[in-house]
């Protein structure tokens, strides 16, 4: 149907364009006729005011007499040598036929006159001809004048027609183009992620790949320790990439629904950058690359903000440095303070590297999601396209920049500005590792671990018995309840509570372990346990009284941090 009007409309305006210039020429002519007519019917007035003049003096004027016995008549037929059109107004048409009467009256008292009778008669008959003729001028006027009016009326109509068709027209060209242009998005949108797809797809096959792969060798040498560790070894970082990969993807899906929520705590900027480098440096010696910090001019490094959007998106411009920057080459991380005030002070994060460098027009969308800058980089260098995108977005949410130099073959220079608050509480506690660097010794602690999934149930079990613990297990939300309950005080130092389990849910029983009426309902530490890692899930955690919230897979050591951090002791 649209289209059929984008095809028709063009049409339209050429016929309404047409009738306008039609009606507009019939109007003039028209008017024209109009002119002739009350020019005529003044004629005839003056002229025999002229010719009864002369007759009352004896100088007749016979020619004259002819003139106006034409004129009359065509006034009335629209017949006759002077080009009159037919007044069609009935007012005027009636005065034309008492003129034509009284003319014809004229004629023969003129006649008498020039017998040689009193032309008292002719006078006033003439007078009263007079009158008559003045009343026919001004009804053709009157005429004339509502002709033009209407005639107006008409042409604005019509013009106020075409403005509007002309208008919709291009309204509808607009939308049109506004429409195409969604749908080129739409389409690119679409082809971009059914890219994304195919390469998320090679991405995440690759690491499930190596974890199956390396799986079945590790059964083939159970009596091999060394390649027993070197199989494991490799599952766990393929396990770690396919868990950062799903980390994106799920990152992203939450900024494209808004649902992003920042959690800004106190903490120290010194040891953030100090720990991104600790993550990078063997990466970087075992690619030949010079991986450098600095941290200069940091006079307020206690800040408030939200530390794990930050060192995610500094972890990604580094990863990313790192993996675009061959062999021999350096990669550089530098914090600089640009500004403080007595609340806040403003950050200037800089990872330069002299890597492969983006060109210019890919620079141009290198922040949209799912872009890379050909398929090839896919190919070579491995990613989703995702990286960057989270972090500029993560960036915009913290009311920060986030810019890119480069040019290709010469490297490349990120910068990121953001203003943070100033911490003057200092920095919350982190989680402690035991002496030299080992995890916590839990020997004694008896744990209640809720959890439906056995598998799951098994290697949190393991992994708590491994440093010394005792764990009770509870397959769902309601026997967990029942369990603790019956349990004499302090027989429990922690929780562990699985968020979605049948029968009654993590939450749930959390709020009903809290109102029980047990010793330890109200002070027992209870760490939730769930696969959702967003910032929403960890604030209802809290909300139904969970101490704490990890996110799965179980990392041990976060688990045995915050153990130690929340548990209480007897």
């Amino acid at each position: 149907m649209k289209k059929w009007l984008k095809r028709l409309s063009p049409g339209f305006l050429a016929i309404l364009f047409c009738l306008i210039s039609i009606f507009a020429l019939m109007t003039m002519l028209h008017m024209q006729g109009n002119a002739r007519v009350i020019n005529y019917t003044g004629i005839v007035r003056g002229a025999t005011q002229q010719l009864v003049k002369q007759e009352m003096n004896s100088f007749p004027n016979d020619m004259l007499l002819a003139h106006l016995d034409g004129i009359v008549s065509e006034l009335s037929t629209g017949e006759g040598e002077n080009d009159l059109i037919v007044l069609p107004d009935k007012t005027y048409q009636a005065l034309i036929q008492q003129m034509q009467q009284e003319w014809s009256e004229l004629k023969v008292e003129i006649g008498r006159v020039r017998e040689g009778q009193s032309s008292r008669q002719l006078y006033e008959l003439s007078e009263s001809y007079f009158d008559l003729a003045n009343r026919a001028v001004s009804a053709a006027e009157r005429y004339s004048e509502m002709c033009v009016t209407h005639s107006i009326g008409v042409l604005l109509c019509l013009n106020g027609g075409f403005i509007i068709l002309f208008i919709l027209l291009r309204v509808s060209e607009s939308r049109q183009k506004k429409a195409k242009m969604a749908l080129d998005l739409a389409e690119n949108a679409s082809r971009a992620k059914s890219e994304f797809l195919s390469r998320i797809s090679h991405e995440i096959r690759t690491p499930m790949n190596g974890i199956t792969g390396m799986t079945a060798i590790a059964r083939r040498f159970v009596d091999d320790p060394e390649k027993m560790t070197d199989c494991l070894n490799k599952i766990d970082l393929s396990a770690s990439y396919l868990l950062s990969l799903l980390n994106d993807v799920l990152d992203m899906s939450k900024i494209e629904s808004g649902k992003i929520q920042l959690d800004e705590q106190p903490f120290d900027l010194t040891e953030l950058l100090n720990r991104i480098q600790g993550m990078f440096w063997q990466k970087a010696e075992d690619g030949g690359v010079i991986l450098s910090m600095r941290c200069e001019e940091l006079s307020v490094p206690q800040v408030i903000g939200d530390n794990l959007r930050i060192s995610q998106v500094l972890i990604n411009l580094v990863s990313n440095a790192m993996k675009f920057t061959p062999p021999g080459g350096s990669v550089t991380l530098e914090a600089r303070q640009t500004a403080a005030d007595e609340k806040t002070v403003s950050l200037e994060f800089t990872v330069t590297d002299t890597g492969i460098g983006i060109s210019e027009a890919f620079q141009q969308r290198i922040f949209d999601p799912f872009e890379q800058a050909q398929p090839a980089t896919a190919r070579q260098y491995g990613g989703t396209g995702l990286g960057l995108a989270i972090s500029s977005s993560f960036v915009k949410l913290m009311g920060g920049t986030i810019t890119v130099h480069s040019k290709p073959g010469e490297g490349t220079q990120f910068v990121v500005s953001l203003t943070l608050r100033r911490s003057f509480a200092g920095t919350a506690a982190g989680p402690q590792t035991g002496k030299d660097g080992t995890v916590c010794d839990l020997t004694g602690v008896r744990i209640l671990l809720a959890e439906d999934n056995a598998i799951n149930a098994e290697i949190a079990t393991l992994l708590l018995e491994d440093v010394g613990a005792r764990v009770d297990h509870a397959g769902n939300g309601k026997a967990t309840v029942d369990l603790f309950s019956v349990s004499p005080a302090g027989t429990f130092s922690a929780i562990l509570m699985d968020v979605q389990m049948p029968v009654m849910d993590g939450l749930k029983a959390t709020l009903a372990i809290r109102a029980l009426n047990h010793p330890d309902a109200g002070r027992i530490p209870i760490i939730g346990l769930s696969a959702n890692a967003f910032q929403e899930d960890m604030k209802k955690a809290r909300e139904h009284g969970m101490n704490a919230y990890l996110a799965k897979p179980l990392d041990p050591t976060r688990l045995y941090q915050t153990l130690e951090q929340v548990m209480i002791r007897e």
